[in-house]
């Protein structure tokens, strides 16, 4: 993963005031998004079990400005690679689909006494198939809003996951989305090499 300046992107129309200017960049599992201050590279991803599962790899910048609760930020982007035991090809999408309601979506709200996750529906994120859906729940007491995000490349899943303290999310919205509006895809890397 690399950290590093980056020319500034022209934001998004639903994003007009923002400008990234920092990009991550996951060589190993093929993505990277933008992101500018206040959001920051963070090595405490303690919630990465949203997914449900261990992921392979989980990248995060979190809103050092933001809302903490029991001093770890909450206001985050946060990318969770899964590899998938089979690849999901166009045919195959009804099948993810139905996987995430009738499994991921379940352990999801399992895993949070009042979290609500809204119907799935079909969208595409850096021009990859996906899925989304918003949750909610509470955590000490303060309202958490997040938007989940399935995207499938092959035989990965990347989950993102745009969280907020109630108080902050129509704020971040407008970054949110530029965050995501940024994001791109390039695939796995491959196996080593015999070779190597």
């Amino acid at each position: 993963m690399s950290v590093g300046d980056s020319s500034t992107t022209p934001a998004p129309e639903n994003s007009s005031d923002v400008q990234l200017t920092e990009t991550i960049t996951n060589d190993q599992f093929g993505f990277s998004f933008m992101y500018a201050p206040p959001f920051e590279p963070q090595d405490d991803t303690s919630f990465s079990g949203e997914g449900g599962a261990d992921s392979a790899n989980t990248t995060a910048v979190f809103d050092t400005d933001g809302a903490q609760i029991g001093g770890q930020y909450r206001d985050a982007f946060v990318v969770n690679v899964y590899p998938l035991q089979t690849e999901i090809t166009p045919d195959k999408l009804p099948d993810a689909k139905a996987e995430l309601e009738n499994s991921v979506i379940p352990q999801l709200e399992a895993s949070t006494q009042d979290m609500k996750i809204s119907e799935i529906t079909e969208t595409t994120v850096a021009g990859k198939p996906a899925f989304t859906a918003d949750a909610t729940f509470t955590e000490e007491g303060k309202g958490i809003s997040s938007t989940l995000y399935f995207v499938f490349d092959g035989s990965t899943e990347y989950q993102i996951l745009t969280q907020a303290a109630d108080e902050n999310w129509d704020k971040l919205q407008p970054t949110f989305a530029a965050m995501l509006n940024s994001m791109q895809i390039t695939g796995t890397s491959a196996s080593p090499s015999a070779g190597a």
